[in-house]
């Protein structure tokens, strides 16, 4: 193969492989989809819950009544992690949000509930069998994390509209198993009073294990804000998935268009030739009988001259 040849067929692949400007804007929405995933589980409020501590609240009302010590009253109130100077003050309902940014405000608020002894978040999820659903909920949520990281460094680098929508795809999967397994496996138990509060994070507190209950409990912002990102990343995937065969359609058809315009052509040539061909056998055909004829009429003459030339000799 020459040179020339080579040059050209290189030039024809670098055409092939050249985005075009909506496969750029593909990739820049789809990497800015799934960047946004990072800051938004960092930052955003990823848990929402509510503790009921209507028992407890009741306990304490009638030790002050029974005993009127409010010096038993302030022991008790610390170990809810409550404060002020009357037992008026501790609130039935309390709520907050664990945000990963701010984990170190929930750190304290656990070791407020474990009679003010440091609590070690990492170890207490890893050995606690209570919080092995919310350890697996968690980690099918981090999967989701590293898609995103995995969809971004894919966008950026390729234009793979197919592969993007599996691993987007995946993601909302594993999104939406996630969350099953955290209010089913998780959440439920401890509002409905399967599992104690107490037992459940290894506080030693008496009022914290039989009067601490959980009212609600669920993913916030944070999780479903991934998760609507997964699914967006999705549904953008299958758009262009869509238009490009669309695309490939049209060009399918053009190109057969121009294909039964060439064989329409090609048609009519051969049937110019074949015209053509037929003119030239009846213009052979007529040379050829006006040849014979005249060599016909030329054997005619040499045979009518040669009895006279017979007569003189």
């Amino acid at each position: 193969m020459s040179k020339t040849a080579n040059t050209a067929k290189t030039a024809e692949k670098k055409l092939k492989k050249k985005s075009s400007g909506f496969d750029i804007m593909y990739r820049v929405v789809t990497a800015v989809l799934a960047a946004a995933t990072f800051p938004a589980a960092y930052f955003m409020n990823l848990i929402y819950y509510a503790l009921d501590w209507t028992n407890a609240l009741k306990l304490i009302n009638n030790i002050k009544d029974v005993l009127g010590s409010e010096n038993l009253l302030e022991g008790i109130k610390n170990l809810l992690g409550a404060s002020g100077d009357s037992a008026e003050q501790v609130t039935e309902l309390t709520d907050g949000y664990i945000c990963l940014a701010k984990l170190d405000e929930f750190k304290s608020l656990l070791s407020t509930a474990s009679s003010g002894e440091e609590v070690n978040i990492k170890d207490m999820l890893l050995h606690n069998a209570g919080l092995r659903p919310l350890v697996i909920s968690l980690a099918l949520f981090a999967v989701v994390l590293v898609l995103a990281l995995v969809i971004l460094i894919i966008s950026v680098c390729k234009n793979k509209p197919k592969l993007i929508a599996a691993l987007s795809g995946a993601g909302a999967v594993l999104g939406l198993a996630s969350n099953v397994i955290f209010v089913t496996r998780f959440a439920n138990p401890l509002i409905d009073g399967t599992t104690t509060l107490g037992g459940l994070i290894g506080s030693d507190s008496l009022v914290l294990q039989m009067f601490g209950k959980v009212a609600e409990l669920r993913y916030e912002n944070a999780f479903f804000t991934v998760l609507f990102l997964m699914g967006a990343i999705l549904i953008w995937s299958l758009s262009v998935m869509i238009v490009n065969s669309d695309d490939k359609t049209e060009k399918a058809l053009r190109k057969a268009k121009k294909a039964e315009k060439k064989a329409k052509k090609a048609q009519k040539d051969a049937k110019k030739a074949e015209k053509k061909a037929k003119n030239d056998v009846k213009d052979a055909e007529k040379k050829a009988k006006k040849a014979n004829e005249l060599l016909k009429a030329e054997q005619e003459k040499e045979e009518s001259s040669a009895p006279a030339n017979e007569a003189e000799n």
